[in-house]
């Protein structure tokens, strides 16, 4: 499990919007075909929305929703021993997104976020 004490020190939402569009753009500059690219950002997901995704093209893979509320990232490591291919019930770890916000909630029921291949799910609020 992830400890809290670690995730102090994650950047605050700003810089993390700030990095996720940074490294977008770089990709976008290395890699002009989209298939070949790593890291996106969408300004434009939803209204009042923003996401970022990163897609290793080995499996693992991240995304992260923006909105006036905070961040949410999930993601899926498929190495992971919480991974839910990693166990026999093949379902998304006990516990990881027991208590996601009710803020983020629709997060959860996104088809492109792959939500059953989860094995760590974090987010922040804005104060």
């Amino acid at each position: 499990m992830v400890s809290k004490n670690a995730l102090a020190h994650l950047p605050n939402i700003e810089s993390l919007k700030d990095l996720s569009q940074s490294l977008a753009i770089l990709d976008a500059v290395f890699s002009p075909e989209w298939e070949c690219r790593y890291y996106s950002f969408n300004s434009k997901w939803d209204e009042g929305e923003m996401m970022a995704s990163m897609r290793n093209g080995s499996g693992d893979e991240y995304f992260i929703l923006f909105n006036d509320k905070g961040a949410i990232i999930k993601g899926f490591a498929h190495e992971s021993p919480m991974s839910p291919y990693a166990n026999d019930a093949e379902k998304v770890w006990a516990g990881v997104l027991d208590d996601v916000p009710s803020d983020f909630k629709r997060f959860l029921s996104e088809p492109a976020f792959s939500i059953e291949d989860t094995t760590f799910c974090i987010w922040r609020r804005y104060n």
